[in-house]
């Protein structure tokens, strides 16, 4: 069995610093977390489809934006992670930038050594994760963003866990468990 997981949302906290960088960028003051309701920014009373194109595309840029994002996960659940990769059983399938300025690769697999992956095994794509989930034989599969997990359910075989986001709530899907508990996914490995 193959877990394949998200890091941005997932094992790591991506949404608390790119709101510092939209905070800095529209000069509005504090964006709370709890008013993103939708990760797609729709219907935000403060910020602009716009604001957040720009704001990803700079941090896209900026290899120390994902080198200081802080992890979401324990220390017990870093070493279970890493338990999994040792017995290639882990894969970590991102949608960050490829830029020509530095190495998003190597930064990804550099941040989750720090935390405890010895060997972590990253694949950037911008593609639909589906074809990297099917490709690789990923059986279970979680990602905190709505269109990804709908994309795996409908086009893999894989099972499909969503972690509990005040973003992602109003998604349902019948081929989709939510997940309050990160330590929920390691019932499925022996």
């Amino acid at each position: 069995m193959v877990l394949g997981l998200d890091i941005d949302g997932v094992v790591a906290d991506f949404l608390s610093p790119f709101l510092r960088v939209v905070e800095k960028k529209i000069g509005n003051g504090p964006i709370p977390p709890e008013t993103i309701t939708d990760f797609n920014f729709k219907d935000h009373p403060v910020l602009s489809e716009k604001i957040v194109d720009e704001c990803m595309a700079a941090v896209s840029y900026d290899p120390g934006f994902w080198q200081r994002l802080a992890p979401l996960l324990s220390a017990e659940q870093w070493q279970k992670l890493d338990n999994l990769g040792r017995k290639e059983q882990l894969v970590f399938i991102t949608h960050r930038y490829v830029r020509e300025t530095y190495d998003i690769h190597e930064v990804t697999c550099d941040w989750l050594k720090r935390h405890g992956v010895g060997k972590p095994v990253v694949y950037c794509t911008q593609e639909s994760k589906s074809k990297l989930v099917d490709h690789l034989g990923v059986s279970l599969f979680v990602d905190d963003r709505h269109e990804n997990c709908r994309d795996v359910a409908e086009n893999t075989r894989a099972m499909v866990m969503m972690p509990h986001r005040h973003y992602n709530q109003s998604f349902d899907h019948p081929k989709v468990k939510r997940i309050r508990n990160f330590n929920e996914l390691f019932s499925y490995f022996p």
